[in-house]
């Protein structure tokens, strides 16, 4: 009775057993003159708190011989004690908990990260939180093994276009090259080349951190990482280049080279300069973005109107 009585006192009962209590306090005068001379002995029983985990059983122990020899008040009726056997329900519950525990986070078996490599071919991979990535040649995906819990956090070594399922209370986080990419909606296209790293935003808004640096972009802006410089830059895109960077093909059917060269600039992060004399001049080629160095493009071009070309920097020069 002890047990249900403190129990009480320490409200730690549930509604129906505290209900139970309060029941049997107000049938007879003489019940709360047990109850209040079990709390005061329990009061003076009770060992500090550090001790509390070891010595329990001696502190009940304690307790039942004070009760035993503490008289009270002659009831005007037999008092009627009621069995409690909650400790013992309370006992196979924590085993029942112990065992959940057990196998929950002992026996079950350790999340590992997730990985995807493309090889020649372009490879699609759709989240856990239903956001697309499609690897570009000889890319790699590293998916954290914690991922879409708190944050959604990936790695990515290479190229590659991400179409992020919208979610503002898990921010899209891309470790790319000692560069974070952080979204929480949005459409863009990872582009790493010899000397830059560029993010092409397609929709929405896109933050990029490198270092002290942080830059962030909309739709129709890139942000472009130089490998020689290491700064950061905000540039706006000038040419529709968006179906080229999701297909790494560029496919050109009689354009003008003037019209090219915009399009390699925007592609490269280069200028090109072509004599005046060739601008008007039409080409028709295809170009793979993402294994063809600008140089080697450049080169073909060249060829194809029979000039000549060379390179000062940053800066190509077509002549005839």
């Amino acid at each position: 009775m002890e047990h249900k009585l403190i129990a009480f006192y320490e409200q730690v009962l549930n509604i129906s057993e505290q209900k139970e209590v309060e029941q049997w306090l107000e049938a007879d005068p003489a019940h709360k003159k047990v109850y209040e001379d079990t709390v005061a002995i329990w009061k003076s029983s009770k060992i500090p708190q550090s001790y509390s985990r070891y010595n329990k059983e001696k502190a009940w122990k304690r307790l039942r011989g004070q009760l035993a020899d503490t008289p009270s008040a002659a009831p005007k009726k037999k008092a009627k004690l009621i069995s409690f056997s909650w400790w013992k329900f309370g006992a196979a519950a924590a085993a029942v908990v112990a065992v959940i525990l057990l196998l929950v986070f002992i026996d079950k078996p350790q999340l590992a990260p997730q990985q995807f490599t493309a090889q020649r071919e372009h490879l699609k991979v759709t989240l856990d939180d239903r956001s697309l990535v499609t690897l570009f040649s000889n890319a790699e995906l590293r998916v954290s093994a914690d991922f879409n819990r708190r944050t959604r956090t990936v790695t990515l070594k290479g190229s590659a276009r991400f179409d992020i399922a919208r979610n503002p209370r898990k921010p899209f986080i891309i470790h790319n090259n000692d560069m974070e990419v952080a979204v929480l909606g949005t459409s863009f296209t990872i582009q790493q080349d010899n000397d830059f790293n560029t993010i092409f935003v397609h929709s929405g808004k896109v933050k990029a951190t490198f270092r002290h640096q942080s830059v962030t972009a909309v739709a129709g802006q890139k942000i472009v990482r130089s490998y020689t410089t290491n700064e950061l830059k905000l540039v706006t895109i000038k040419t529709d280049i968006a179906d080229i960077l999701q297909t790494q093909t560029l496919k050109v059917k009689d354009i003008r080279i003037d019209s090219l060269a915009h399009l390699l600039e925007d592609l490269y992060n280069i200028e090109v300069v072509p004599e005046a004399t060739i601008t008007g001049k039409r080409i028709t080629s295809t170009y793979l973005i993402g294994s063809e160095t600008p140089e080697q493009i450049i080169e073909n071009i060249a060829l194809t109107i029979n000039a000549s070309w060379s390179k000062k920097d940053n800066q190509y020069i077509i002549t005839k």
